[in-house]
C-alpha cells in the first residue's frame, strides 16, 4: 500500500490524463491516429511507473514510445524483433522482482498485435496484453492503472464492435 506522497498522486494524475488517450486512440479506425494517442498515453504511463519506482515497468513502456512513433509508419515484422530485443534487454538491466515479467510479457503480446497489419488481429492482440497489464497494476496496487487500463480495454472493445461487428445501416 502507497502513503499518499506526492510521488504518488503525480502518478495517479499523469495515469488519468493519459487513459484519455489510450480511450480516443481505438476509437479510430486510422493506424497513424490511433499510434499518434498511443504516443502521448505511453510517455505518462512510463512517467507514472518511474513517479511509483516501478523502473522496469517505466523503462518497458518508455520503449514504448518509440514503438509507437514506429508503428506510426510501418508493420514491417524486423522492427517487431527489434522491440522484443530492446525489452528483453531493458528488462535484463532493471528487473527487480516477479511483477517485472508480469509487464514484460503483457507488452510482448502488445508488441507483437501493433506490428500487425491487420487491424482486426492487432485490437485483439491488444486486448490479451492488456489484460495482462491490468493485472499487473493490481498486483503492484496502481489503482489508476488499473482503472486506465480497463479503459483501454473497454476502449478497444468499443472501436473493435464499432469498426468490426456492427452491421452498416
Amino acid at each position: 500500500m502507497y502513503d499518499l506522497t506526492l510521488p504518488f498522486i503525480i502518478s495517479q494524475i499523469a495515469m488519468f490524463v493519459a487513459m484519455g488517450f489510450d480511450f480516443l486512440s481505438l476509437q479510430f479506425k486510422k493506424r497513424e491516429y490511433t499510434f499518434l494517442c498511443l504516443i502521448i498515453s505511453a510517455s505518462l504511463i512510463s512517467a507514472h511507473y518511474f513517479l511509483l519506482n516501478k523502473v522496469a515497468a517505466g523503462v518497458i513502456v518508455f520503449i514504448s514510445v518509440l514503438r509507437f512513433a514506429t508503428c506510426y509508419f510501418t508493420t514491417n515484422k524486423k522492427y517487431l524483433f527489434v522491440f522484443i530485443a530492446l525489452n528483453t534487454i531493458s528488462l535484463f538491466f532493471t528487473y527487480n522482482n516477479a511483477t517485472d515479467l508480469i509487464i514484460y510479457f503483457g507488452l510482448v503480446i502488445f508488441i507483437i498485435g501493433n506490428f500487425q497489419a491487420d487491424n482486426k488481429l492487432m485490437r485483439k492482440l491488444m486486448m490479451i496484453g492488456t489484460s495482462i497489464i491490468i493485472l499487473y497494476n493490481a498486483i503492484i496496487f496502481s489503482p489508476m492503472g488499473v482503472i486506465g487500463e480497463g479503459v483501454f480495454l473497454l476502449s478497444n472493445f468499443i472501436g473493435y464492435y464499432r469498426h468490426y461487428l456492427r452491421k452498416s445501416v
